[in-house]
């Protein structure tokens, strides 16, 4: 590496709006959607996913990953549409269509409203499919959400396309900016937005309190969109699997997650009566027989998980799911009552075996915690799968090899090992910044933050030494007896077309993959230093 290639990145300004709100100011009583409340002018609103693909988001590991529609889009869409709006949903990636497919349904819909989600590595598309709708219409309205939205509502209301945001949970705040479209005074009234006057001044209100009932919010309007079209990733079990979220927030406050900035160190949840009806709806509707509970952290409270419990055992179907908690979060008996009600899979966030970084990342976790809720989960009868951050700020090479061991010394069944990349806004951030540096993109790639095309490497170590590391853990744990048994088990319950995928995505990551990228760097050796 030449010192050429080493950037100097700073971190963004810290405005007010990174700090998590205060959740006294978020959670205020009698806050409900009630739809009868946003009556207004019928718009038409077209909520987009802009064009990409399952390789940009996940790179070599494409073949063993996931689509599933995005639920946060799918709620604020049905909210709309129960509000007596003319809604559609066009989810550009899922289908592999181009931005000359968004100009022509934007030409043949005329609408109202262009609505899109906004995420870190999705920031440049989006901002393109706006582009698109202002010249075929000036006056058509562009409205962005989602976390890179509420997190940096400065940068994200600034581009000229964009005529107004919304921060945080987006239900009621959407709903009332469509029916105050035309009157600037009543959409000054409108919390939780920021948006342009008629002389494209910034306008910003105040924050929206949270919806405290969630049942109140209609189910996500999962009709809108292709859902044939969508699959799990190769792991999951099911012939029809479905993404659903029974709670919202997160009470905790790890460094890397920016879900504290949404929500607030907040949490929500559905009734278990809600749930039952919205699982037994996808069935009857769609055939879905297994889903991905999608909550943060869905063992926050425990006496709601064992009603739920309750509830789908004596629903009279028999659904397979899992879920995402933390190691701390489990116990035997709740793990015996959730593998009696279909729970096959839990996904821990272990994140490292070096107790240093996990105090670092304020996990509020110790290793030995994390290889006792894998037990506790495993004598259940519960497989476990847990994601590690390589190459964290003030990490070593040693300590990157002691997470691995970790992993491969406890009873997980599956383990995912993504290389660490800092996202702008979080509170990681000013570590990264502190021990670490930035390079060019050059030959590495950087699926997670590829809208912010500088990857970041910790101090005295290189970007190549990290990736290889991060190929020694696949390698030491999914290339050893335990875990090929897993999969042979696994095989015998896998539909056809996700058996094979499994299958080549085996191939393509150890083989294919790993020759294309190490001819590809010696080509690019030669080039470069040529």
């Amino acid at each position: 590496m030449t010192s050429k290639s080493v950037i100097n990145v700073t971190a963004p300004p810290a405005p007010a709006e990174l700090h998590a709100p205060d959740p006294r100011e978020l959670l205020q009583k009698g806050v409900v959607f009630r739809p009868e409340e946003f009556r207004g002018p019928r718009r038409r609103v077209l909520f987009v996913v802009p064009p990409g693909s399952v390789e940009m988001n996940y790179g070599r590991l494409a073949s063993a990953a996931t689509e599933l529609p995005w639920l946060g889009m799918a709620y604020v869409a049905s909210a709309a549409r129960i509000a007596g709006h003319d809604v559609r949903v066009v989810d550009y990636e899922i289908f592999h269509q181009g931005y000359e497919v968004v100009a022509r349904d934007i030409a043949d819909f005329e609408p109202d409203v262009v609505a899109l989600a906004l995420f870190i590595n999705n920031v440049d598309r989006c901002l393109r499919v706006a582009r698109i709708a202002k010249e075929f219409n000036p006056k058509m309205r562009v409205v962005l959400g989602g976390p890179q939205a509420t997190i940096f509502p400065d940068q994200t209301i600034t581009h000229d396309d964009v005529d107004a945001i919304v921060i945080s949970e987006a239900e009621i705040s959407f709903c009332r900016l469509l029916s105050a479209f035309e009157n600037e005074a009543a959409l000054a009234r409108v919390n939780g937005i920021w948006f342009k006057d008629r002389d494209r001044q910034v306008v910003k209100t105040a924050r929206q309190p949270l919806i405290q009932e969630l049942d109140s919010i209609p189910a996500p309007a999962l009709d809108l969109y292709p859902m044939d079209r969508y699959y799990p990733a190769i792991h999951i079990l099911g012939n029809r699997v479905a993404n659903y979220v029974t709670s919202r927030g997160c009470p905790y406050e790890c460094t890397f997650c920016e879900a504290k900035m949404t929500f607030g160190r907040t949490f929500r949840y559905h009734t278990p009566d809600r749930v039952i009806a919205d699982l037994n709806y996808l069935n009857d509707r769609y055939g879905f027989d297994s889903f991905q509970f999608y909550d943060d952290i869905f063992t926050t409270n425990r006496k709601r998980v064992l009603a739920l419990c309750e509830r789908l055992l004596s629903n009279g179907r028999h659904y397979r799911w899992m879920c995402f908690t933390r190691t701390d979060l489990v116990d035997p008996e709740l793990c015996r009552m959730m593998k009696r009600a279909g729970c096959y899979l839990i996904v821990f966030g272990c994140e490292s075996g070096e107790q240093k970084l996990l105090d670092l990342i304020r996990k509020k976790l110790t290793v030995r915690k994390n290889f006792e809720g894998i037990r506790i989960a495993h004598e259940a009868g519960i497989r476990t799968l847990s994601s590690f951050m390589l190459g964290l700020p003030t990490e070593t090479p040693e300590q990157s090899r002691k997470t691995i061991s970790f992993a491969v010394e406890s009873k997980l069944d599956y383990a995912v090992f993504p290389i660490f990349e800092p996202y702008p806004g979080t509170e990681i951030w000013e570590d990264a910044i502190k021990h670490g540096y930035f390079i060019d993109v050059g030959e590495h790639q950087n699926h997670l933050l590829q809208n912010f095309d500088k990857i970041w490497v910790p101090k005295d170590r290189t970007r190549e030494e990290v990736e290889q590391v991060a190929r020694e853990a696949f390698r030491r744990f999914y290339l050893r007896p335990k875990t090929l048994w897993t999969w042979i088990r696994n095989a015998r319950q896998m539909p056809l077309r996700r058996l094979l995928r499994f299958a080549w995505s085996g191939i393509y990551y150890f083989l294919i993959a790993s020759t294309v990228e190490e001819v590809g760097k010696y080509r690019g050796r030669g080039s470069r230093y040529s």
